[in-house]
């Protein structure tokens, strides 16, 4: 996959955001000419699905345009959104045909989130039902997930929710869950996948997610989620407004390369890997008799953490 973030533009403000520093550029706003050349890069290199985030993706002031041309040159559409669309683009995607739409939502937390951005994520569910799946982005060993299987009935939403945890950025600021917290993340994860099976849904999870945040019960229960998770910390391939892609938000002040030069994916994949180097080898001490690395199930953790010293 690859990302495509058509604006900095958002309403918003979340400390953990990935996309802080990046925020502060300028150009505000993707071209028409740039967003050609982005899905050019996406066809050369066989990835079938738009992905369009931001910012806030919904605040560009041509989305349905760009979402448009998208659909015309055969690519899925999926958004990736907040929950803060102006009923206009709302309206917009309510008419596109379910099956080439996805739009994911990170969602927000009721009672740590104001009223106000929980009443406009339920308006955005209740409007786009079935094309809605489900995020979240853990920004503590205690946050309860299971309100997002509420919400999933309630709209009746794809049943499918998807896990991320909050990492640093490399030269940020922004706010992240302490690598001394990592296990206590993975025992709600553990609760929250018991609660989500139950109802039918399934859970997948981002980057930055290791096999020893989760109990040998779990692990043995659950071997696709061991075998997945700890290898995914890699260049992930983000084009930003200006046409320059970077390996991922958390690492953006370190590699950026200019669109025009790299045909496909796999090319900028390369060379952000020899650009990155090896880094840190891990996070944790343990990390070095880990049966995980020793086995190639995990690569040590997210980068960013690992550059950041393990904070």
């Amino acid at each position: 996959m690859a990302n495509l973030s058509i604006t900095r533009r958002c309403e918003r403000d979340c400390a953990f955001c990935f996309a802080a520093e990046e925020r502060r550029r300028e150009p505000l706003d993707m071209s028409a000419e740039t967003f050609e050349r982005a899905m050019d890069l996406l066809e050369r290199s066989g990835i079938p699905d738009a992905r369009l985030l931001g910012g806030e993706p919904t605040l560009h002031p041509d989305f349905a345009s760009l979402s448009d041309r998208a659909l015309e040159r055969g690519f899925a559409l999926t958004v990736m959104t907040g929950g803060l669309v102006p009923d206009d683009v709302l309206a917009y995607l309510a008419s596109l045909p379910t099956d080439h739409m996805t739009v994911f939502l990170n969602a927000a937390t009721p009672g740590v989130d104001g009223d106000s951005l929980v009443g406009a994520q339920e308006h955005v569910c209740k409007t786009l039902g079935e094309c809605v799946e489900l995020g979240v982005t853990i920004v503590s060993a205690d946050t309860d997930q299971s309100f997002l299987l509420e919400i999933i009935e309630r709209h009746g939403l794809r049943r499918s929710v998807r896990i991320g945890v909050a990492h640093p950025i490399v030269g940020g600021a922004n706010a992240s869950v302490p690598t001394r917290d990592l296990r206590g993340v993975g025992v709600s994860i553990e609760a929250f996948v018991t609660q989500a099976e139950a109802h039918g849904v399934s859970v997948g999870f981002d980057c930055g997610i290791t096999p020893c945040m989760f109990s040998e019960e779990f692990a043995a229960a659950h071997p696709d989620v061991i075998e997945s998770v700890g290898t995914r910390c890699g260049p992930i391939v983000d084009v930003l407004p200006e046409g320059d892609a970077i390996a991922c938000y958390a690492l953006a002040s370190l590699v950026r390369l200019p669109l025009d030069g790299y045909a496909t994916r796999r090319e900028l994949i390369a060379t952000f890997t020899e650009a990155l180097g090896d880094g840190p080898p891990w996070i944790f001490e343990e990390c070095a008799e880990c049966t995980h690395r020793a086995a190639g199930r995990c690569t040590g953790g997210c980068r960013a953490r690992r550059m950041n010293g393990g904070a």
